[in-house]
């Protein structure tokens, strides 16, 4: 039996692993495919973002230091954007290991306690993803009650982000441990975890 191998999904030769990784192997494979897809749409948008705040900013500074008149919109609308930008691309920094870490204390541990750290460390990221998922719907939904300031906009699509990001980030998690322990037979390879 052989588990499909390509960039957005996780597997191998299926000999190669043990017999939960044969029943865990298609639940990892779809989440890994979604999950990637998920990544790729939000690091696009993010970069979208990042385009429209560029012009918003010259924009901006034109008005301003060009035409002596300012446009109070742009302000706000470019620090949401960045909000979103950051809570757009790190479910992708989370699932391609990008995020900042100081690996020196992990990497001078024995293979089996290197595996068990960085599987307690996801069993405390699932849950406290899970918390602030919680939290952040009742964020949006206090955020239906008030209007941005210098937009006629209600707060609440621009708080829309934080249930994405903590969504996704309990689903990259949820992957990250699915693969955790499909592997945890196997010799450590440390760029895996």
């Amino acid at each position: 039996m052989s588990v499909s191998v390509d960039k957005h999904s996780i597997g191998a030769d299926a000999r190669h692993y043990s017999g939960l990784c044969i029943v865990l192997a298609p639940l990892l494979n779809g989440l890994a495919k979604f999950n990637y897809a998920v990544s790729l749409l939000a690091k696009y948008l993010a970069g979208v973002l990042l385009a429209l705040m560029l012009v918003m900013i010259i924009a901006q500074v034109i008005f301003r230091y060009g035409l002596n008149n300012s446009l109070g919109w742009t302000e706000e609308l470019a620090k949401f954007f960045m909000v979103w930008i950051a809570c757009l691309v790190a479910p992708w920094a989370y699932r391609e290991n990008l995020n900042v870490s100081i690996d020196m204390f992990a990497d001078a541990l024995p293979p089996s306690l290197y595996k068990l750290s960085n599987l307690l460390i996801t069993l405390l990221l699932l849950v406290v993803s899970g918390l602030f998922f919680k939290q952040s719907l009742e964020f949006v939904q206090g955020g239906w009650q008030i209007y941005a300031s210098s937009l006629p906009v209600k707060l609440a699509y621009f708080y829309l982000c934080t249930p994405f990001v903590f969504g996704s980030i309990w689903l990259v998690g949820i992957e990250k441990l699915l693969m955790q322990l499909s592997t945890w037979s196997q010799p450590l390879i440390r760029e895996q975890y």
